[in-house]
């Protein structure tokens, strides 16, 4: 059974985003998550309270009023952060792990990257996710975009 979405707003106090509902109700400290952060940006967004339990799921940013959505997307820009990569220096291989050397649109970086098959995943044919040994994630977006040596490069790592 389908039960309507109570009306509500999000608000900003200092640097915590609070869920206000139009019933007056109390408002609730909430953190905002992608339902599906690899997959599904840009889709159904969870709320969360302060013991990590949902409290809200919405559709999409969409259905927010314009203040909530652009609260909600500075949110989720900032808990989201996914570096591009523009431009690969060079790959590396050794014992299982694959070295990379990029340029990414938040600077260069070096990261190493174990189990390709589990860590480098692609979401459509033009754009690549990767995971590196530290749970940091990439994107490769779009994958044409790239120089061919760069290409190249990640289609020998991966």
């Amino acid at each position: 059974m389908n039960t309507p979405l109570k009306e509500f707003t999000l608000v900003r106090r200092m640097d915590r985003v609070m869920l206000k509902f139009a019933d007056g109700a109390d408002e609730i400290p909430v953190r905002l998550l992608w339902a599906r952060p690899v997959y599904g940006r840009g889709r159904e967004i969870s709320l969360l309270d302060d013991k990590k339990r949902e409290v809200l799921m919405i559709p999409g940013p969409e259905c927010l009023d314009p203040e909530s959505r652009r609260i909600a997307e500075e949110e989720l820009t900032r808990r989201y952060l996914i570096p591009r990569i523009i431009r690969v220096f060079g790959t590396e291989a050794h014992f299982g792990n694959r070295y990379w050397h990029v340029c990414t649109d938040a600077g260069e970086r070096r990261f190493a990257m174990k189990d390709p098959v589990l860590n480098a995943v692609w979401v459509t044919d033009d754009h690549l996710v990767i995971r590196d040994s530290l749970g940091n994630r990439y994107e490769v977006k779009p994958f044409s975009g790239l120089d061919a040596f760069s290409q190249a490069e990640v289609l020998k790592i991966i």
